[in-house]
C-alpha cells in the first residue's frame, strides 16, 4: 500500500516528471510486484474473477506487452515480490485473529466521522468480502427471477464483481513463477517488504534503478526512482526527491513523519488526527499542518486525551519508523539482515565499510564507492545496534535458510508465518464459504495436513517454535480456533527419513507419470526406496546424499503420499506397499490418465478420500442452479448428469487467449471448485513442509544448483503449485448440454450459443477440438471412478451415475 493519498497530490502539483524509455537502454530495472500489478489490474479489469477463479487470464496480456518493450531496448526486469508483514501490518489487516470481521468497530467509526478506508488492509479486504457477497447476492436475485421464464440461455450477470482495490498476488503468485522461469526472467521474494529489497539491490549495484510506489521516498538512499510506465508513449514517470523535498518545503523525517501519520505500507492506519478527513486530502492536509503550524504528529500522539488511544497510536507509529529503519533483506550471501533506512547492511557484527568492501561495487575508475555517493548519511558507516525488541516492530526470525527457499519460490510463507505469528488464518474462498461441507473440509485439514506440516517445519529449528502455542483461526469461528500441534514423537522426520528415491539420473523432469513409472517398475518398493540408513549426516560422503532434482521431488512426493495415507510404511519392519488407495494412484498410467491431468486427478482423489462431500451430494445450504427450471423439470436425471460434469470439469483449464472475461457464471459450479482448490492449497504446503524438511536435514547437495537451477529445476517442477483452474470449461459444457437437451439433440445449435456467450471466436480457439479434449478428461476421470469402486473406496452408484454422465455427453459432444 503506497503513502495514502501522496501519489494524486504529486500529479496535482506537477511533480512527477517523465523522460523517454530509451534512457533506460540496457539497465536492469528492479520492479516493485505489487506496484507493478496493481498498474495492470485495476477495478475495470478482470471483474469477474472472483465469480470464476483460476489466474487473471488478461494479465499475461500485459505482461508479453511490457515484456516485449524491455527487450527492445535491452532493459532487464528484476521482479520482487513482497514477503510477510510487519507487526503493524499484521494488525492492521486482522491476521492475528484471523482476518475477522469486525464489522461493530468500523460501524462506530462510521458513526465518529471516520472515514471507512482509513484503517487500511483490513477495510481493503472486508471491501471484497462485501463486494463478493453484493455480487452473488445480486446474481441470485437475478438467477431467481429468470429461471421460470428462460430455457436453454445462460442468465447474464448483470453486477460485475468489482472493487476499489488491488487484486492481491498472492493469490496467483506460484502463477507468475512459472511464468518468469519459463521466460528465464528474475524474480525474487523478499523476506518482508519489496521496495525496501529493492533498496538494497540498488545499492548493492545489482540493478541501476527502481520502478516502485511512493513508500520509495522514504528510502533515504533512493534519490529517483520510477512510480509509473507509459508503454504506448515509450516513456516513463519518475519521481525526484529532491525536488520534492523543496517543493514541500520539508526534510526527510518532517516526511517520514507524515508518511507515518497519514498511513503507509509499514504503518497502514491513519492516527490521529488525519482520521477524519477524507482519504484523497490526508496528504495535503497533512503537509499543510507541518508547514503551517509545525505539527510534529509523533508528538501529537502524546498530547491525545484518551490514553488508551494514546498508546495505541504512538506504538503503531513507533513500529512503523522502526520497521523502516532496520527493514530485514536478503543478501547475497544468503543472510537475512536488518538494515538502516538508507538500504545498507545493520549487522552488529559486520560493519558498514566491510560490507561494501566485500560487495564489490566500485566507481567508473574502478575506485571503491563512497556511500555518500549513493545517498547515504555520512552517520550510516558506523551501523546502530539491533535493538533487543526488535521482533516487536518486525517479527520473528526464522533461520536465514527458510528465506532463501522463499525467496526462490519453493515456499509460499503460509507455514513460515503461522510459525512466527502464531496464526494460520483460513480466510473465506469465493464463493463466500457458506457451505457446511467446505467448513468440515477446513476443520478436517487440521489432523490430515496441518499438524504434520507445523512438526516438519519446527523440528529443526529452535525449540522455542517446537513449543510455542500456534493455531489455525478460520473466518466462521474466530473465537474457536484450533490448536495445532508442534510436538509430535517420535517427529514425523524421524518416521520418514529411512524413504529415499536415489536414481541418480541428473537431467529427469520431474511429473507424476515419470513418478508412477518409477514406483510400477520396482519389483521390491521396500527393498529400492527404504534406506538402511539414514543420510543427512554431514560426516555421508556426498554420493550418498540426493544430487538430481528428479530424486529430490520424487523423496519428497513418496514421503507426501504415506502421510496422506496412500501408502503404508514400517521402518522396523522395512515394509513399504501401497493402500487401496494408492493402488488407484499408481493405476493412473495404466488407466490411460494423461500426463498434464494426473496432479488434478490427485487433488480430486484427496478430496474424495476427505469424504466431506460426494461427487453428486447437494451442499447445504443448497446453491442456486444456473440451469432453468423448464431443464431441471423435465430432465432430472440429464441434469444430475450435467451437476456431475460439471463438478469435475473446474479441474480442467480451457485454452483461452489473453482476454478480459466478460461471460456467464455459476455459484453452484464455484463452490465446487473452491472446495477442490482448499485441498490443493494443502497439497501445496504439505509437499513444501516436506521438502524443506529434507533441504533443512542436509540429505541434498544444495550447492549443487544455482539460483536459477533451483527455480528451473525445482521449484517449477513441483506438484501443487499453480492455481486451480477457473469454472469457464465447466460453464460451457453446462450450456451447451443445455441447449442440447432442448434443442432436440442439435449439436450445432448449441455450439453456437457457447459461441455466442462465450465469445469463443474471439478467446477460444478451437471450440469443437476443446470440448472434445475436455471430454477425453472426464473419461479419464470416469477410468479412475470405476477402480475406487471396484475397491469400495465409493459408493458403486456414484460410479455408474458418473459412467452414465460421461456417455450422454460422449453422444453430445461426437455427435
Amino acid at each position: 500500500m503506497p503513502i495514502k493519498s501522496l501519489e494524486s497530490y504529486l500529479f496535482e502539483r506537477g511533480l512527477v516528471g517523465s523522460y523517454p524509455i530509451e534512457a533506460l537502454k540496457n539497465a536492469t530495472l528492479g520492479i516493485d510486484v505489487n506496484h507493478y500489478i496493481s498498474r495492470l489490474l485495476t477495478s475495470k479489469r478482470e471483474q469477474y474473477l472472483d465469480a470464476i477463479g483460476g489466474f487473471p487470464t488478461s494479465l499475461k496480456m500485459y505482461l508479453e506487452s511490457d515484456l516485449k518493450v524491455f527487450k527492445e531496448y535491452n532493459i532487464t526486469p528484476v521482479f520482487v515480490f513482497s514477503g510477510s508483514l510487519v507487526r503493524d501490518q499484521l494488525e492492521d489487516s486482522g491476521y492475528l485473529n484471523g482476518y475477522a470481521a469486525e464489522a461493530s468497530n468500523h460501524g462506530a467509526a462510521a458513526a465518529a466521522g471516520i472515514h471507512p478506508a482509513s484503517p487500511g488492509i483490513r477495510a481493503n479486504k472486508e471491501s471484497i468480502y462485501s463486494q463478493r457477497h453484493r455480487g452473488w447476492t445480486q446474481w441470485n436475485n437475478l438467477v431467481t427471477s429468470y429461471q421460470n421464464s428462460y430455457i436453454d440461455q445462460p442468465v447474464p450477470p448483470q453486477e460485475p464483481f468489482r472493487y476499489n482495490t488491488t487484486i492481491e498476488t498472492k493469490r496467483f503468485q506460484a502463477d507468475l513463477f512459472a511464468y518468469f522461469i519459463d521466460r528465464e526472467i528474475i524474480y525474487q521474494v523478499a523476506p518482508y517488504a519489496s521496495w525496501s529489497q529493492l533498496s538494497s539491490l540498488l545499492y548493492s549495484g545489482y540493478i541501476d534503478a527502481i520502478y516502485g510506489p511512493t513508500d520509495c521516498l522514504m528510502l533515504s538512499n533512493v534519490d529517483k526512482f520510477i512510480l509509473g510506465m507509459e508503454f504506448p508513449n515509450r516513456e516513463f514517470r519518475f519521481i525526484d526527491k529532491m525536488r520534492i523535498f523543496k517543493e514541500f518545503n520539508c526534510s526527510y523525517d518532517e516526511f517520514v513523519d507524515i508518511a507515518m501519520a497519514v498511513g503507509n505500507d509499514l504503518q497502514p492506519t491513519t492516527l490521529p488526527p488525519l482520521q477524519i478527513y477524507p482519504v484523497p486530502q490526508l496528504f495535503e492536509i497533512a503537509l499543510e499542518m507541518v508547514i503551517a503550524t509545525g505539527t510534529n504528529f509523533y508528538a501529537y500522539q502524546f498530547s491525545n486525551p484518551v490514553k488508551t488511544e494514546s498508546a495505541e497510536f504512538i506504538s503503531k507509529y513507533q513500529k512503523g519508523v522502526s520497521a523502516l529503519r532496520y527493514m530485514p533483506v536478503l543478501k547475497d550471501n544468503g543472510r537475512i539482515e536488518f538494515c538502516e533506512e538508507g538500504g545498507v547492511a545493520n549487522d552488529a557484527r559486520v560493519s558498514a565499510k566491510s560490507e561494501l568492501s566485500g560487495s564489490n561495487i566500485t566507481a567508473s575508475q574502478g575506485e571503491k564507492m563512497d556511500p555518500k555517493d549513493k545517498g547515504i548519511s555520512s552517520t550510516s558507516s558506523t551501523p546502530r545496534p539491533i535493538p533487543t525488541d526488535v521482533h516487536d516492530f518486525i517479527a520473528q526470525k526464522l533461520p536465514a535458510e527458510y528465506y532463501f527457499y522463499r525467496s526462490l519460490g519453493l515456499a509460499s510463507g503460509r507455514l513460515f508465518d503461522a510459525i512466527t505469528t502464531g496464526v494460520y488464518p483460513v480466510e473465506p474462498p469465493l464463493d463466500g464459504g457458506f457451505t457446511t461441507s467446505y467448513r468440515n473440509l477446513v476443520k478436517k485439514s487440521v489432523d490430515v495436513f496441518k499438524n504434520k506440516e507445523i512438526n516438519l517445519l519446527t523440528q529443526p529449528i529452535n525449540r522455542y517454535y517446537q513449543i510455542k502455542p500456534i493455531k489455525q483461526v478460520n473466518w466462521f469461528s474466530p473465537d474457536d480456533p484450533s490448536a495445532l500441534t508442534n510436538r509430535i514423537s517420535p517427529p514425523i522426520f524421524e518416521k520418514l527419513n529411512h524413504l529415499i528415491v536415489k536414481t541418480d539420473v541428473g537431467d529427469k523432469r520431474f511429473s507424476i507419470s515419470n513418478f508412477i513409472e518409477l514406483m510400477n517398475s520396482s519389483r521390491d518398493l521396500s527393498q529400492d526406496f527404504i534406506s538402511p540408513e539414514v543420510i543427512f549426516p554431514n560426516s555421508m560422503p556426498l554420493n550418498k546424499k540426493i544430487s538430481a532434482p528428479f530424486d529430490l521431488l520424487s523423496t519428497s512426493f513418496l514421503r507426501s503420499l504415506h502421510l496422506l495415507e496412500f501408502f503404508d510404511y514400517d521402518t522396523s519392519k522395512k515394509m513399504l506397499k501401497p493402500t487401496a488407495w494408492g493402488s488407484v494412484f499408481l493405476k493412473f498410467n495404466e488407466l490411460g490418465v494423461e500426463s498434464q491431468y494426473q496432479e488434478p486427478i490427485f487433488v480430486l482423489l484427496v478430496f474424495i478420500k476427505m469424504n466431506v462431500l460426494s461427487l453428486a451430494e447437494e451442499t447445504a445450504p443448497p446453491a442456486s442452479s444456473a440451469l432453468s427450471q423448464a431443464t431441471l423439470r423435465s430432465y432430472p436425471k440429464e441434469s444430475l448428469y450435467i451437476l456431475l460434469l460439471t463438478r469435475v470439469l473446474t479441474l480442467y483449464q480451457v485454452e483461452q487467449k489473453s482476454s478480459n472475461y466478460h461471460g456467464p457464471i455459476d455459484k453452484k459450479t464455484l463452490i465446487f471448485s473452491d472446495h477442490l482448490d482448499f485441498v490443493r492449497e494443502n497439497l501445496d504446503d504439505l509437499f513444501e513442509a516436506v521438502i524443506i524438511s529434507s533441504l533443512t536435514s542436509g540429505e541434498f547437495d544444495r550447492l549443487s544448483l544455482n539460483n536459477y537451477q533451483w527455480q528451473q529445476k525445482i521449484v517449477r517442477n513441483c506438484p501443487f503449485k499453480l492455481s486451480t483452474p477457473n469454472t469457464i470449461m465447466a460453464m460451457m459444457y453446462e450450456f451447451f448440454l443445455q441447449k442440447y437437451l432442448h434443442n432436440g439433440n442439435a449439436k450445432s445449435d448449441a455450439v453456437s450459443l457457447i459461441a455466442s456467450e462465450f465469445q469463443t471466436v474471439k478467446y477460444t480457439p478451437n471450440l469443437e477440438e476443446q470440448l472434445q479434449r475436455a471430454q477425453k478428461f472426464l473419461e479419464q476421470c470416469s477410468s479412475v471412478l470405476n477402480e475406487l469402486s471396484v475397491l469400495g473406496l465409493i459408493k458403486k452408484e456414484d460410479a455408474t451415475s458418473f459412467n452414465n454422465a460421461v456417455q450422454f455427453s460422449c453422444k453430445a459432444v461426437t455427435d
